[in-house]
């Protein structure tokens, strides 16, 4: 009776699959970052979550207007950041009133302890984001 040896022969070395499953992650990276770019309503979100917790861990309130984030100081609201928010067309409150935005008006004012003063808020393209 003959027995076959089967070698190893015809498989693939560790160098080859490492190599293959590091090409195949940094692929699959390269489309996960091109094809999740951030929509500008999530990023508004995003922000305003920050500074939330921001607000939370160092007790002061934050503002924000369509042009900056203020910070309250002393009871006087002074400029902390440049900041773009200008497609944000309206806000409801928490009583359900809608105010559209003006330049210089403070649209939402988040203070400690994760109060926040709106609702919801709603962009120059109709898209409405819950907070």
């Amino acid at each position: 009776m003959q027995i076959l040896v089967t070698g190893l022969i015809k498989g693939f070395t560790i160098l080859e699959i490492l190599i293959v499953l590091a090409i195949i992650s940094i692929s699959g990276t390269s489309f996960y970052l091109i094809l999740n770019q951030p929509k500008s309503f999530d990023s508004y979100e995003q922000t305003f979550n920050e500074y939330k917790t921001l607000s939370i861990y160092s007790g002061n309130s934050y503002a924000f207007t369509k042009d900056s984030i203020k910070i309250l100081n002393k009871d006087i609201w002074e400029d902390l950041e440049v900041a773009d928010f200008s497609a944000i067309y309206s806000v409801t409150n928490n009583l359900n009133k809608t105010t559209v935005i003006e330049e210089d008006d403070i649209f939402l004012v988040i203070s400690p302890g994760n109060e926040i003063s709106i609702k919801s808020l709603t962009l120059s393209g109709g898209k409405n984001v819950e907070l």
